[in-house]
C-alpha cells in the first residue's frame, strides 16, 4: 500500500501521520485500473476520429409541421405527463463563476427570479386539484449540493410538493498530472472533479434515482441544462413526437448562427453524436445545420441501458490549483477527464432530432458580459414575459 501510494502520491512522505491516514482511505476508494486505463487510453495513446465522415442528421422542423400536427403532438404530450409518465432531468451541477457570481448557478436571479423558479414555475403548471404528476430530478455537485438543497428549502420549494423534487450529486474522477500522478488540494486531500456531464446516466443509477423513477411508471424523462433562462420544460411538441415516434432519444436543435460554437447534432461514421464545432472539416462549419442546446427526451429503458455502459472519457487540458511537490500552492496545466452524454446516443435503434427557431427557445447564460451574457438573457426573458 505504501509503494503504490507514494507512486500516485508524491508528497505523501511529507505529510502528517493524521493526514497520511485520511489520504489512505481516500486512496483505497480509487479504481487506479480505470485512472491508468483512462490516461492511457485518452492521454498517451488517443484514437484519432475521422472527421471527414461526418454528414447531417435526419431532423424534423417544427415549420413544416401543420397546425392540425402539432395539436396532435400537444395532446399526446398533456396526456402523458397527467399520466404521470413523464419526468424532468435537470443538470444543475455548476456555479456561477464566469458571470463573477459564487454560488451555484441555479440561484442566480433576475428581478428577484432564479434559474431553479423559472424552471419550477413551469412544472407547477400541471399541478391540478392538489396533485402534481411531474417529478424533478435535480443533479448537482459537491461544491452546490448542500448550497442547492438549503435554496429551495427557503423558497419552499417554489410551491412543488416536496416530495416531487429529488437531489442526486454527480459522480467523480480524479484529474491527473502529465506524469500521471494523483493531485492534493490546499486542504491536502486528493483532488476530484465532476466527471462531465456525461457521468449523469450512472449517476442516476447509483443514486437510486434510476429506480425511483422506474418504481413510478416514468417511461419518459426530459433533460436540459440549469443555465438556458427560456427552456421550455416538457416542451410538448418535442415530447409529443419522441412519444409518438417511440423513440429512445428525441433531440432538439436550432439553426446555428454563422460562426456560432455551438456542436452540431451529426453522424460520424454513420453513428449520431454531437461534434464540437473546433472538430468540424476545415470549410463545412456552416453547412449543419442543427445545433445542439442540450435538451433531449429519453425513453426510460433506454437510460437503464446506458447506466450500464462504458461511456468513454475526453481529456480536457485545465489550469487547476494544487499543491506542487513541496507543498507550496500552484497552478498548472493538468489533465481532466470527462464524459459527454451524447456518446449515449449511438447506443439508440431510434433517435430523432426536432429542430426549431431559437427564438423562446435558446438563451444560455454564460458570461457575465458579451454574448451569452447576463444582458442577452434578462433581455429574452423580458422580451418573452417571462420576468
Amino acid at each position: 500500500m505504501d509503494k503504490m501510494i507514494e507512486q500516485w502520491i508524491k508528497q505523501y512522505n511529507q505529510l502528517d501521520e493524521s493526514t497520511q491516514q485520511k489520504l489512505e482511505e481516500s486512496f483505497k476508494a480509487l479504481d487506479l485500473d480505470e485512472i491508468s486505463r483512462t490516461y492511457e487510453k485518452v492521454y498517451v495513446n488517443p484514437e484519432a476520429i475521422d472527421m471527414q465522415r461526418i454528414t447531417e442528421v435526419p431532423y424534423t422542423s417544427k415549420e413544416e409541421l401543420s397546425n392540425d400536427a402539432i395539436k396532435q403532438l400537444e395532446d399526446i404530450s398533456y396526456e402523458t405527463v397527467m399520466d404521470g409518465q413523464a419526468a424532468v432531468l435537470l443538470m444543475a451541477g455548476g456555479q456561477g463563476t464566469r458571470l463573477e457570481y459564487p454560488r451555484a448557478k441555479g440561484t442566480f436571479s433576475f428581478d428577484g427570479v432564479s434559474l431553479f423558479e423559472l424552471q419550477s414555475r413551469q412544472i407547477k403548471k400541471y399541478e391540478m386539484n392538489g396533485v402534481l404528476p411531474v417529478h424533478w430530478y435535480i443533479m448537482t455537485s459537491d461544491i452546490n449540493h448542500e448550497e442547492t438543497i438549503e435554496f429551495f428549502n427557503e423558497k419552499e420549494f417554489f410551491g412543488l410538493p416536496k416530495e416531487n423534487v429529488h437531489f442526486f450529486k454527480q459522480e467523480h474522477f480524479p484529474p491527473i498530472s502529465k506524469e500521471k500522478t494523483l493531485l492534493l488540494t490546499a486542504e491536502q486531500k486528493i483532488m476530484m472533479t465532476p466527471n462531465g456531464n456525461g457521468g449523469i446516466f450512472s449517476s442516476l443509477a447509483s443514486s437510486g434515482m434510476l429506480d425511483d423513477l422506474k418504481s413510478r411508471g416514468i417511461k419518459h424523462v426530459f433533460m436540459n441544462n440549469v443555465d438556458n433562462v427560456v427552456v421550455k420544460v416538457l416542451d410538448p411538441v418535442l415530447l409529443g413526437v419522441h412519444i409518438k415516434d417511440d423513440n429512445e432519444v428525441t433531440s432538439k436543435s436550432i439553426v446555428p448562427k454563422e460562426g456560432e460554437s455551438v456542436g452540431r447534432l451529426s453522424l460520424v461514421n454513420g453513428e449520431k453524436s454531437v461534434v464540437e464545432y473546433t472538430e468540424l472539416p476545415d470549410g463545412s462549419e456552416d453547412k449543419f445545420k442543427n445545433g445542439n442546446i442540450g435538451i433531449h427526451v429519453f425513453s426510460t429503458d433506454f437510460l437503464s441501458k446506458i447506466a450500464e455502459a462504458d461511456m468513454p472519457y475526453h481529456l480536457a487540458l485545465k489550469k487547476l490549483e494544487f499543491l506542487d511537490e513541496d507543498l507550496n500552492a500552484s497552478k498548472d496545466e493538468v489533465l481532466k477527464f470527462e464524459k459527454f452524454y451524447f456518446d449515449a446516443f449511438k447506443l439508440a435503434k431510434k433517435h430523432h432530432t426536432l429542430q426549431v427557431d431559437r427564438k423562446g427557445e435558446f438563451s444560455p447564460l454564460k458570461n457575465k458580459e458579451g454574448k451569452d451574457s447576463i444582458e442577452t438573457a434578462y433581455t429574452d426573458l423580458k422580451n418573452e414575459g417571462l420576468i
